[in-house]
């Protein structure tokens, strides 16, 4: 599921967004920003879609392969990736059916040279052949093999990379979180299972829910008077000196010390420095936590951060 730190990368492409815009359209900005979650989602069950895909098209090819007279040297039996068992509750899984239906996930039908491609890779590794030459059954070992040539062969596929990035803009920022979601739902199934442990739901919680739409909500809100915020102990900076992912990181932050009574300074000082180190200059990091550092000691000492007791931990 999206956590706060995903959330908050969302919520800053959405803000850079609305500052480049003409129309400053707050409530189209938080739209974009609902359907960016859900889209988050539905790489994640695209995702599950390709592995039912590569289950169908190893059946496929084990069946000309049954049906050869001849076989070649090459051919490698592929019962055991047939055969796998979590790729086949995968396959089985009502759930998956149906969501790939709601999302309308029909792309492999019309990238088979992509499949292949995936395929070969995956085929041709030295996980497979150790797994497809393995004399021992078992579900461990089933699984152990999907999380392995998942992690290795199938997330860092330069080719399925690009095919992401070119249908949805979010998707490639997303893509790393929902790589570790998927490794941890092949992970999480149990050998007695009879339903596979999909993620159902986008957030954590409520909260959660409503955390990205608050924040995008106050930073637009209040964002003069952010500024005038900022300006007081950068007296040497122009705001317009200052590069703008680092002065909107700046804002959420200072946003999330005044207006998010739950969550304590430090942790939003981290969040945003982690941020910074993956959205900005090199430097940026240095400048952003001196500004935070000052802004946060100011407002405890003269008494404005109302922070309530989860707040102050």
């Amino acid at each position: 599921m999206l956590n706060r730190r995903q959330l908050r990368i969302k919520a800053l492409e959405v803000v850079y967004a609305y500052d480049k815009s003409s129309e400053k359209d707050l409530e189209l900005q938080i739209k974009y920003f609902l359907k960016s979650n859900q889209n988050f989602y539905k790489l994640y069950i695209t995702c599950f879609s390709l592995l039912r895909e590569l289950l169908v098209l190893s059946k496929n090819l084990h069946l000309k392969n049954k049906k050869k007279y001849l076989n070649n040297e090459d051919d490698v039996s592929l019962d055991r990736f047939c055969e796998n068992l979590i790729l086949n509750q995968i396959f089985e899984s009502e759930y998956l059916n149906q969501k790939i239906n709601d999302f309308e996930i029909d792309y492999w039908s019309n990238y088979s040279e992509l499949i292949s491609s995936i395929w070969n890779d995956v085929i041709e590794s030295e996980i497979s052949s150790k797994y497809l030459q393995n004399s021992s059954n078992s579900f461990e070992i089933d699984q152990s093999f999907l999380v392995n040539i998942y992690r290795k062969s199938i997330a860092p596929n330069k080719k399925l990379y690009d095919f992401f990035e070119d249908n949805e803009i979010s998707w490639i920022n997303d893509l790393p979180l929902v790589n570790s979601l998927v490794l941890s739902s092949i992970k999480n199934i149990k050998k007695n299972s009879k339903k596979f442990p999909f993620m159902k739901d986008i957030y954590k919680n409520k909260e959660d829910a409503n955390f990205g739409v608050q924040l995008i909500r106050k930073v637009i809100e209040n964002k003069s008077f952010l500024e005038d915020e900022i300006s007081k102990v950068t007296l040497n900076w122009d705001n317009d000196r200052i590069a703008q992912i680092d002065l909107l990181l700046l804002q959420m932050c200072l946003t999330e010390f005044l207006y998010f009574k739950s969550i304590p300074v430090k942790a939003s000082i981290n969040e945003y420095l982690e941020i910074a180190k993956e959205y900005s200059s090199k430097k940026s990091n240095v400048f952003i936590n001196g500004i935070l550092d000052k802004l946060s000691k100011n407002y405890i000492e003269d008494g404005t951060l109302k922070k309530n007791k989860r707040g102050l931990q």
